[in-house]
């Protein structure tokens, strides 16, 4: 199986072989993905660069609020604390940015 070795921790959809391990995974040829929707076939075309909302610190902190509210329910609070800072870190991970200090 294809693995990308520069994206371990999640796909990047600009990445030839980030989308090679997806399709792989998913049981679907490169060139067609064989879902049929009625009669037609939907083609594997090239994804354009998404386009990521501004990810501001109050936005960070806005979400790291409502993160432990969310895993403070099925966790302790320390564990919480670390989901919602590692989800904060993969975003800003995936944005490209530097983390903040409080992370």
């Amino acid at each position: 199986m294809t693995r990308c070795t520069f994206h371990a921790d999640f796909f990047d959809d600009r990445c030839s072989e980030c989308k090679k391990e997806y399709n792989e995974m998913k049981g679907i040829s490169d060139n067609v993905i064989s879902g049929k929707i009625g009669s037609s076939v939907i083609h594997n075309n090239p994804i354009p660069h998404k386009k990521y909302k501004e990810f501001t610190e109050l936005r960070a902190k806005k979400l790291y609020e409502e993160l432990i509210i969310q895993y403070v329910k099925v966790s302790n609070e320390a564990e919480a604390a670390e989901k919602a800072r590692s989800i904060i870190r993969k975003q800003c991970k995936i944005r490209g940015m530097p983390y903040w200090p409080w992370i």
